[in-house]
């Protein structure tokens, strides 16, 4: 209450290595982006002192967009035959699972199955699928989680999805994060780029989904998906309130953009940390940065002098020592 908050994507991410499906060649994004935060009087106008500012709760939490910034593309989904390959998704949720053949389920039937063809079940999820011998009504439609935190995927933050995104929107969000957990995002159920309930299919609800390409679900960007803030001094040597994002990795290649957003997940005054929804208070995106195959990979860039500042303060940074 009383302040304004303001993103500003001081080093701008610019290039990258693709890291592939495995987990143990990471390329981090180079130069780690570096977000500073401007808090102001909501009355003035005038930017705080730092001194003024507790830092102690504020989490920036990072999501990776397309180029163009219409839509979020968290996971990638990838085959087992070719796993170099992979299509970006617009949503953190998956299209659900297609019907499975019998010869090629990963799932072996029943034996009393065989005797029921004619209502062939939908192991769309098997973990939820009546048995058929025992048809009670509340198990013929397992009521599936209303709230994203709850899903194995990653929850779906249709927050501020612009067609063209503005480099900082220092504006009062409504959109909420959970607190305490800095990696979930708040449910939008007016957005119309959230996908629709009547999309994950209930058992003996629907119709068979079309055939759709074999392959699992992985996050497209991973490594520190949020960043506490840490008040470091600058090339000027003006201390600020800032969020280094050094361990961001990208497992496909393309043009991306990174959607970075700030919450505070303190009690409003400031004792112990929050346990109802905290808004998002400041949203931002960075410029469009490059992710290369191995063999096109024009390499690394090389340290910049805030990464080299941060540093010397303490910040995990990559950065090559002067002989």
């Amino acid at each position: 209450g009383g302040r304004i908050y303001e993103l500003v994507v001081q080093q701008q991410p610019q290039r990258a290595r693709m890291c592939g499906f495995g987990d143990k060649d990471r390329r981090p994004i180079t130069p780690p982006p570096c977000v500073q935060l401007i808090v102001r009087d909501a009355n003035t106008g005038q930017e705080l002192d730092i001194n003024e500012v507790e830092t102690t709760y504020y989490v920036l939490t990072v999501d990776l967009w397309s180029a163009d910034g219409a839509r979020e593309v968290n996971l990638v989904r990838h085959s087992a035959t070719s796993p170099s390959i992979s299509t970006a998704t617009s949503s953190s949720y998956p299209p659900p699972p297609p019907p499975v053949p019998s010869h090629s389920s990963m799932y072996p039937p029943h034996p009393q199955h065989q005797q029921h063809q004619q209502h062939p079940q939908h192991p769309q999820h098997p973990q939820h699928s009546p048995h058929p011998q025992h048809p009670h009504p509340q198990h013929q439609h397992p009521q599936h989680p209303q709230h994203p935190q709850h899903t194995q995927y990653p929850p779906y933050n249709a927050h501020g999805g612009h067609l063209h995104p503005p480099q900082t929107v220092p504006q009062q969000q409504q959109n909420g994060y959970p607190a305490g957990g800095y990696y979930s995002h708040g449910h939008q159920p007016h957005s119309s780029q959230h996908p629709r309930n009547d999309s994950l299919a209930l058992p003996h609800s629907a119709p068979p989904a079309p055939p759709a390409p074999s392959g699992m679900f992985s996050r497209n960007l991973i490594g520190s998906l949020s960043a506490s803030a840490f008040k470091l001094y600058d090339t000027d040597n003006k201390m600020g309130v800032w969020f280094v994002l050094q361990d961001l990795s990208v497992r496909t290649e393309g043009a991306f953009r990174l959607k970075m957003n700030f919450v505070n997940v303190g009690k409003p005054d400031g004792q112990g940390l929050s346990t109802g929804i905290t808004p998002v208070l400041a949203t931002a995106y960075s410029d469009v940065f490059h992710v290369y195959a191995a063999k096109k990979f024009p390499g690394v860039v090389p340290g910049t002098l805030l990464s080299k500042k941060f540093a010397a303060q303490g910040i995990k940074i990559p950065v090559r020592r002067e002989k």
